[in-house]
């Protein structure tokens, strides 16, 4: 993966290393998954998607400030791609096979694992965006599903699909503006401040680090 920047070259770096748990997303996987956070029609902390990036395990590190260090290098992207979408465009990161083809499939993963979080509220865009935001929901829904499901296992074929399927890294940015700009219409409140990762957490509390033990046994015990 070329043309990161510095601080996206960190998160990569770390993604990959021993540092996270094999349930944590990869760099594109992630970025699909902030594009999608980004245009959920409903408010999401990242105080409550943060954790989905790293995995049930959570982060393997020493102390909290390594925690929003690292916390920090995430949300530098997301905050990216708001003042992008802020100027109508967006440059999704792709994978990239070993002939230098475009694997768009892995973005499209982490947006439907976006999705996921709050999946009732995908179903506002047609009320708040008219027919063009609908039709971008239904183009990501469905390249989602055919980049997530084997073709010999997808229950109802569609005529379209070969022709999404040929377009899809051209259709993904061109959708996410169509229901950023949407979103932004409705009035509907987006997150942008590093407080949410600002983590104040006492000793009985669940350890920002994901990894589901009390914050006295797992990062506060590892700074003693």
């Amino acid at each position: 993966m070329s043309g990161l920047s510095e601080h996206l070259e960190l998160l990569d770096g770390f993604l990959g290393s021993d540092m996270v748990s094999e349930e944590a997303m990869t760099l594109s996987e992630l970025d699909g998954f902030l594009a999608g956070m980004i245009c959920c029609p409903a408010v999401v902390v990242p105080a409550e998607w943060m954790r989905q990036v790293w995995g049930e395990t959570g982060l393997k590190v020493q102390n909290v400030e390594q925690i929003q260090a690292v916390n920090g290098l995430v949300m530098a992207r997301y905050k990216q791609v708001l003042n992008r979408l802020d100027q109508g465009v967006y440059s999704p990161i792709y994978d990239v096979d070993d002939n230098e083809k475009v694997v768009w499939h892995t973005w499209a993963g982490g947006f439907l694992r976006a999705m996921a979080i709050r999946p009732e509220a995908w179903h506002q865009f047609g009320d708040i965006g008219g027919d063009e935001a609908a039709q971008a929901i239904f183009t990501l829904m469905r390249l989602c599903e055919l980049g997530s499901v084997p073709e010999e296992e997808q229950e109802m074929p569609m005529e379209i699909d070969a022709q999404l399927l040929s377009v899809a890294p051209d259709l993904i940015p061109e959708a996410i503006v169509l229901l950023y700009g949407a979103k932004r219409a409705a009035g509907v409140v987006i997150p942008t401040s590093l407080e949410e990762t600002e983590i104040k957490i006492g000793r009985n509390d669940p350890c920002p680090c994901g990894s589901g033990k009390k914050y006295k046994k797992c990062c506060l015990g590892n700074e003693a």
